[in-house]
């Protein structure tokens, strides 16, 4: 009885190959009787100008433009005014080369804000976006309002008095400073685990300290940094530039939070909330005044808080992993 199931399988999978065969050999016939010469035309995939991009950079709802390229469309505008410099369409109509995916700069510079934006593969586009992150990396240091700097002391004296509008007891702040950390893909050297690996959140990251004005703008960075570094080893440079009477006005400095490294040589050039003990050892006649300057740093330095949220808020790739090759996360 099994022998004989196992026979009537067998026909029916030969009959099931000879009617595939037959199908195939139909088809080829068919084909074979059109004289007629065929082509793809360009017509037939669609107009790039009716494209979802297309739609989005064209249209009149500027919220949607900015929640998909993090910028406004004035901005885009500039930014693609010098990207398109140094972004190069080597092939297209009447060219000779592999056809690119897209023969609009402002696709490509918008394809590569998207990314960014968001948490799409890369491996896809990895040849446009390559060449687009070079682009734009290039683009950015060629426009000064995209520069990161220090700030005058003419700013630095405007800021703080915004500042001190909002919290009356800080006086002479124009700027807040926070760390940040990043995780990063494991590497596979035992040496680069050890250096990005932080044993106190225990977790292979990068880490850096980044510094915001008082107007949002991040004056001061430094990033990149394994994780196993801490906030006084990166932020050297930082409070050398806080000292120095050329750049900084006297006495005036920036908010930090109370984990953040400080000594008597940065008296009031980084003021942080109270830590703890810190209550316990002061006069009992100073407590309230110091409870309340406490408060108001703390409330204050909040803004360096959102302006960390915020950058990987709008640019959910830094929420993924980021490879643990060096030149590759400077992109």
């Amino acid at each position: 009885m099994h022998f004989l199931l196992l026979l009537i399988l067998r026909r029916r999978r030969i009959q099931c190959e000879q009617q595939r065969k037959l199908q195939l050999l139909a088809l080829c016939r068919i084909k074979a009787s059109i004289r007629t010469c065929n082509r793809f035309v360009a017509s037939s995939v669609g107009d790039a100008n009716e494209s979802s991009w297309h739609n989005l950079y064209h249209g009149d709802h500027d919220g949607s433009f900015v929640n998909a390229t993090s910028l406004d469309r004035q901005s885009f505008k500039v930014l693609l005014q010098e990207f398109s410099k140094h972004y190069v369409v080597s092939s297209g109509p009447s060219k000779i080369g592999r056809p690119p995916k897209m023969t609009y700069k402002s696709t490509v510079l918008g394809l590569l804000l998207v990314f960014y934006t968001g948490t799409a593969d890369a491996a896809t586009l990895h040849r446009t976006l390559l060449k687009a992150e070079n682009a734009l990396a290039t683009a950015l240091k060629n426009l000064v309002d995209a520069h990161i700097r220090w700030p005058t002391k003419a700013e630095q004296r405007l800021w703080a008095q915004a500042v001190e509008a909002k919290e009356p007891l800080v006086r002479n702040k124009f700027g807040f400073i926070d760390g940040k950390n990043y995780t990063v893909q494991e590497p596979s050297k035992i040496d680069l685990q050890n250096a990005m690996y932080n044993g106190w959140l225990h977790a292979v990251l990068i880490t850096g300290v980044l510094c915001f004005g008082a107007d949002g703008c991040i004056i001061w960075m430094k990033h990149n940094c394994p994780g196993s570094w801490n906030d006084g080893q990166m932020s050297h440079a930082f409070r050398e530039k806080l000292l120095d009477e050329r750049k900084t006005l006297r006495e005036y400095g920036v908010t930090a939070d109370s984990a953040f490294p400080s000594n008597a040589r940065m008296f009031n050039k980084i003021v942080t909330p109270l830590k703890v003990g810190n209550l316990e050892r002061a006069p009992i006649s100073t407590h309230t005044a110091l409870i309340r300057m406490s408060a108001a740093i703390t409330s204050i330095r909040q803004a360096a808080e959102w302006g960390m949220g915020a950058v990987e808020k709008v640019y959910k790739r830094l929420q993924l992993k980021l490879p643990y090759n060096q030149s590759r996360r400077a992109l």
